[in-house]
């Protein structure tokens, strides 16, 4: 066993075991083809591998000498540090147009926006000058926003975009977010540009694949691969979660990895699994959506789910909708839906147990 632990279960980072069947090669080969400005929303359940394979994308392009890749935090710095990063990219100097901007030191170059502000006049025009520089370089844009999100510093860097995209700027956006996003700005006439982004969603990683790896780093049996693969379900944050915690403890027992092992480690793989992804999914949901995935433990039809929330078909459906759109369950048969995260139907049952330190009150 290698001394130096392979895993990494932070949030964010890139793993250095890598096992996504969506390519980051491909993304950005088709980037690097276009001759149009596009939008890219990857999407996925938290702990999917969205930020992971943004980053991944986003290394591949800085290897090319035309593209000028640009990090931006959703917050309110969001535009100010779009204008500040075009600027330092193209070394051009705006000082003097910049002194006609409210709130903008020329000497020191700090930018500083009121949300209320209109992105759409002055910084737009900077914005867009900046980009025809870049285009007469013959480069082009990547700006990398993970997490988006409905407010309004995304409406006015939307607004911003499609100005770009009208006058055929060589931008790209790539961005990250939660599938209820899209649930959520369905009516939002400002975001529409996240439902005309082309969506990549995250897929679950393949049984064999996490058994393979599994195996060929903990040098363990196939049927304690086995294990571990059904013990992850596909899931991108408890593959690196087990992995991490596995060899931690072979390495603190000097053991072989062993059925037995991964007895001793499955309390605190679910104690960390519950408290830091499912613990947040669950609490991200409306009260109907954290009734619905209630309603269906005990492996339920959608009528006894009807029955049990004590609603129309036609009401509950639509909640099975958003939980089938969120990737929290997946149908079954016969109007039954099975959770498709590991372990959580157990999540589940502990939110509801008084006991729990996961218990929750849902009226």
């Amino acid at each position: 066993m290698n001394k130096k632990n392979p895993f990494n279960p932070t949030f964010g980072d890139v793993p250095k075991i890598y096992l996504g069947k969506d390519q980051p090669e491909e993304l950005a080969s088709l980037i690097q083809q276009s001759d149009f400005a596009r939008s890219f929303f990857i999407t996925g359940v938290r702990g999917s591998g969205k930020t992971a394979f943004m980053t991944e994308v986003e290394q591949l392009l800085k290897m090319q000498s035309n593209c000028y890749c640009i990090d931006l935090i959703n917050d309110s710095s969001l535009l100010p540090s779009f204008v500040n990063r075009l600027k330092e990219l193209t070394n051009t100097k705006l000082t003097n147009a910049f002194k006609k901007v409210k709130g903008i030191s020329a000497a020191g170059m700090q930018i500083s926006f009121k949300q209320q502000d209109d992105p759409s006049n002055e910084i737009a025009n900077h914005v867009m000058k900046l980009m025809k520089v870049i285009k007469d370089q013959q480069k082009f844009v990547v700006v990398a926003i993970d997490e988006v999100t409905n407010d309004p510093v995304i409406h006015k860097f939307a607004q911003i975009f499609n100005e770009l995209k009208r006058q055929d700027m060589p931008i790209f956006v790539l961005m990250t977010g939660l599938p209820g996003l899209i649930l959520d700005v369905k009516n939002e006439e400002k975001l529409t540009f996240l439902l005309r982004s082309e969506q990549r969603v995250m897929k679950p990683l393949q049984a064999s694949d996490t058994a393979i790896t599994y195996r060929k780093i903990f040098e363990c049996s196939p049927a304690v691969a086995s294990k571990m693969a059904q013990m992850v379900q596909g899931y991108s944050y408890a593959f690196q979660l087990l992995g991490y915690l596995t060899f931690q403890e072979g390495q603190r027992t000097n053991t072989t990895v062993s059925l037995e092992l991964l007895k001793q480690i499955e309390p605190d793989f679910l104690t960390l699994l519950f408290d830091n992804a499912y613990t947040k999914i669950f609490d991200e949901l409306s009260s109907n959506d954290q009734k619905y995935l209630v309603s269906i433990f005990g492996n339920k039809r959608l009528s006894e789910v009807a029955k049990e929330m004590k609603q129309s078909l036609s009401y509950v459906s639509q909640y099975r909708r958003r939980a089938i759109s969120r990737h929290l369950v997946t149908p079954a048969t016969y109007g039954k839906v099975k959770y498709t995260l590991p372990y959580f139907r157990k999540f589940i049952q502990e939110t509801q147990n008084p006991d729990s330190m996961y218990y929750q009150f849902i009226d």
